[in-house]
């Protein structure tokens, strides 16, 4: 989901999103967040406690060897249907 809204920079350079927008990133009072400044726009990201890490969903399994079998498995199916099509 993403979510945006207009805000006026305070007098001394702060910026406070409005609820809207911490709740959808998940921003708390006394979290920590890096700011990553390019031309032209800040992005703001949390950084997760390890409590919080370890309640995220899996999205990986296996080992460094399981991983890189996985991948010439799948290379080597890629490349079977790409030479069966010509």
């Amino acid at each position: 989901m993403t979510a945006q809204d207009r805000t006026i920079v305070g007098k001394k350079g702060e910026i406070l999103p409005k609820k809207p927008l911490r709740e959808v990133s998940g921003i708390n009072p006394g979290d920590e967040v890096i700011i990553e400044a390019h031309n032209g726009e800040l992005i703001i990201k949390k950084i997760f406690s390890v409590e919080e890490a370890l309640t995220m969903p899996t999205i990986a399994t296996g080992t460094p060897e399981t991983i890189e079998a996985d991948i010439k498995e799948e290379r080597e199916l890629q490349e079977k249907l790409t030479n069966e099509e010509h």
